[in-house]
């Protein structure tokens, strides 16, 4: 399986984190389910391959849409493909989809919604020309001007929120909340309100998020000595780590690493090319 990032053009580089491509390989994929894991991130999700299947509680599955919003998310989600995958992933910062999305971003947490529920007339436009491309560079490059086309047309929001994310992030969820509500000169109240309906996430929900991800990068450093990459996380102790990972993995680390999936792996903040504070300008 073949991932890899692009960067993307101004203006959208204040709001999108990247767009990703994922396509099958020369090996047969695996059809069995792995773990999409919180990653602080909402993303737009172009399928112009096979769907991917989706697996829920109880041994129930679905079929994926062809263009669908990953909301912000508090568990894992199991997907398996079903044949040649080629995917374009759109992965937008925290507050980022504010001016493509009318529906809040709190509406989509922990939810996986068709494009059409969400944004009609751009899915009416992604479902028209970037599929008539036939190479994926013009398909990308469509899909970016459609993207700048939207934002030009609506008004920027949430601005003031940008400093307060990128602190999250730069810190790797290490930061006091009450700081962030105190430099903004907001309650915390009203700084967990603002974060839900503009992120999808209060602001210590997310940072134990950033946190978790952290781990993944840890584990390179550490090899998998639990207790200091607890503390190298900034976790009380592995007790804590462990924790974490029950909710948002739904594993123990010692399980899930054992080994990491591919698929799993690629989607892990240790595999991109930059974080998304360096997008806020």
């Amino acid at each position: 399986m073949r991932y890899q990032e692009l960067p993307v053009a101004p203006p959208l580089a204040n709001h999108v984190e990247c767009i990703w491509l994922l396509e099958s390989g020369a090996e047969k994929e695996s059809s069995a389910p792995e773990r999409l894991l919180p990653d602080g991130c909402v993303e737009l999700i172009l399928n112009f391959g096979d769907r991917f299947r989706e697996h829920k509680e109880a041994g129930q599955s679905e079929l994926q849409p062809e263009r669908f919003i990953v909301g912000q998310m508090t568990q894992p989600v199991l997907v398996s493909p079903t044949g040649q995958v080629q995917l374009v992933g759109i992965r937008f910062a925290p507050g980022g989809t504010l001016p493509f999305f009318p529906m809040p971003p709190g509406e989509l947490t922990n939810s996986i919604a068709p494009l059409a529920d969400v944004a009609t007339a751009l899915d009416r436009e992604f479902s028209e020309r970037p599929r008539d491309a036939r190479k994926l560079p013009e398909k990308i490059r469509l899909i970016q001007t459609l993207l700048i086309n939207h934002l030009n047309a609506r008004t920027e929001k949430g601005a003031s929120l940008h400093q307060a994310i990128a602190r999250i992030v730069t810190s790797g969820g290490q930061v006091s909340v009450d700081e962030l509500a105190f430099d903004l000169g907001i309650s915390g109240r009203q700084l967990e309100r603002r974060f839900l309906n503009e992120v999808g996430l209060g602001p210590k929900l997310l940072a134990r998020i950033l946190r978790f991800q952290q781990v993944f990068r840890a584990v390179e450093r550490a090899d998998s000595n639990w207790a200091k990459i607890a503390a190298d996380c900034g976790y009380y102790d592995q007790a804590h780590l462990i924790r974490d990972f029950r909710q948002f993995a739904g594993q123990t680390p010692a399980v899930l690493f054992d080994p990491l999936p591919r698929f799993t792996e690629v989607f892990t903040r240790k595999q991109r090319m930059s974080d998304f504070y360096n997008t806020f300008r």
